[in-house]
């Protein structure tokens, strides 16, 4: 009974400590998946939030992005839409994101790139797409 209430307790322990977290998943996808989806339902929940004011908690979301695209490789059907989601958040608005903010998205699209999550042509389009100038392009990566 202890050793199982320790788990229950390391488990919500977890949840809250992004880093270790993403450490354990690595090792076992599939032993932490309920906590994996617990952080994606929050992650979805801060998006919608996030796109009605891109000021508020963006230090969270930044880390909760982060921490996806980390583990994305592990839990492939689950974070499929997640490059569009950020690919959209930059071009929809770049306008009132932060340098810190636009440069963290950018960071997290090569980071999907580098583990072959998105295609170059995926990765490549977002800052070139016509919504976007080189001026707005310089903003973004500067």
């Amino acid at each position: 009974m202890v050793g199982r209430l320790f788990f229950v307790m390391v488990r919500g322990i977890l949840t809250a400590n992004l880093p270790q977290l993403q450490n354990l998943i690595k090792r076992d996808p599939t032993a932490y998946k309920e906590e994996f989806l617990q952080q994606w339902n929050h992650y979805n929940s801060t998006r919608h939030l996030f796109r009605l004011n891109p000021d508020d908690s963006a230090g969270h979301f930044r880390e909760l992005v982060t921490f996806l695209s980390q583990v994305a490789t592990c839990y492939p059907n689950e974070t499929a839409e997640f490059p569009s989601h950020l690919s959209s958040l930059l071009t929809d608005n770049y306008t009132v994101l932060s340098q810190e903010m636009r440069k963290s998205l950018m960071q997290n699209l090569i980071l999907l790139r580098s583990k072959e999550v998105i295609s170059s042509i995926e990765s490549v389009w977002v800052p070139f797409s016509s919504s976007v100038t080189h001026q707005t392009y310089a903003l973004l990566v500067s």
